[in-house]
């Protein structure tokens, strides 16, 4: 099976892996291996199918062909480059070297020494190559690889709150918002609902993904307003309801709900105490789940996990922080 390398971001210890790991197919992956902030897969994918899951991902900036690696050292890696058969390079190429390693200052060298042999089959070209041969170097392991997809992570500050037509102070980043659609595994075509949906932020992401989105608020000018922040990123196919959490049954089953659950000043729950809703709301959820649904959300404590738990399987944990007092906590649960 083909091998590909994901250059992920270190913005989170956990959330970068899992989200990749959630958009492939089951039961046709196989190593997975993680050097520093490399993440290589070997999966029965080609190279048409990685680059359309490469296109969703929110926490990883690129995605490539592994050709081959060698020991952490600058001598070996330049005799594993001269043994090996000289990679398909089409048309023009260059060298870029994305060093994760603790030494420091060899990135130009072994761009310019690498580039030298592989120049003697095919025309350099450093501006607008038609091939990036990529160096990657970790601590414990050095790869060449032909990269495949440079995600353009600057779509997520041009989706940011203060850029829509309608926003909350209280709304969260586009790149974690869409690393939880990601999470939910949904796939093109399937439903997902988010039952506290604000100003839309999730089901943005979602629909650029081309899930089908359905969302519900319990404030008739939210809901409102998230219907018109759809609108604006182009997305016209959805169903909003003015609807309270323990309704939502009259969207039917659906695949995936991701949400943010409602917290503290900011947010409304009618006065109600925050654990009554929570428990009304897992249980609204986990009826309209289908099963092995998945439901991710961002909760704010430990106690609310075990709220959660109550209702559907917990799958995975990770700690969030979103300034230096407040920790959120993206949770994966599923219907079983």
């Amino acid at each position: 099976m083909p091998k590909y390398i994901f250059e992920i971001s270190g913005e989170h210890p956990s959330i970068p892996v899992s989200e990749i790991m959630h958009l492939l197919p089951h039961g046709n992956t196989g190593c997975t291996f993680i050097f520093g902030n490399f993440l290589m897969i070997t999966v029965d994918m080609n190279r048409g199918e990685i680059v359309g899951i490469s296109k969703r991902l929110a926490f990883t900036h690129y995605v490539d062909e592994y050709l081959f690696s060698s020991e952490p050292s600058k001598s070996s890696l330049l005799k594993t480059v001269s043994e090996r058969e000289i990679p398909n390079i089409e048309g023009s190429f260059k060298v870029e070297c994305e060093n994760r390693s603790r030494m420091k200052g060899i990135s130009q060298e072994l761009e310019r020494e690498v580039g030298a042999i592989y120049a003697e089959y095919a025309k350099v070209n450093l501006k607008n190559p038609d091939t990036e041969i990529r160096l990657l170097l970790s601590d414990d392991r050095w790869f060449v690889c032909k990269k495949l997809v440079e995600i353009d992570r600057g779509e997520y500050e041009n989706r940011k709150a203060d850029r829509r037509p309608f926003f909350l102070p209280i709304s969260m980043h586009p790149r974690l918002a869409r690393a939880m659609v990601n999470l939910s595994g949904i796939k093109e075509g399937e439903k997902l609902l988010d039952p506290f949906c604000g100003t839309g932020g999730m089901l943005i992401e979602a629909g650029l993904v081309g899930a089908k989105i359905l969302g519900s608020d319990v404030q008739r000018w939210i809901a409102e307003g998230c219907k018109k922040n759809l609108h604006h990123y182009g997305l016209h196919d959805f169903q909003i309801e003015v609807l309270d959490v323990g309704d939502i049954e009259v969207f039917g089953k659906v695949d995936a709900v991701v949400t943010d659950f409602p917290y503290g000043k900011a947010s409304t729950t009618k006065k109600e105490p925050v654990e009554s809703l929570y428990n009304r709301a897992f249980f609204a959820i986990s009826n309209v789940l289908k099963q092995r649904g998945r439901l991710v959300c961002a909760i704010p404590s430990t106690e609310s996990i075990k709220i959660g738990s109550e209702y559907l399987d917990l799958i995975e944990v990770h700690p969030f922080r979103v300034h230096k007092s407040l920790i959120r906590y993206i949770c994966v649960f599923m219907k079983c």
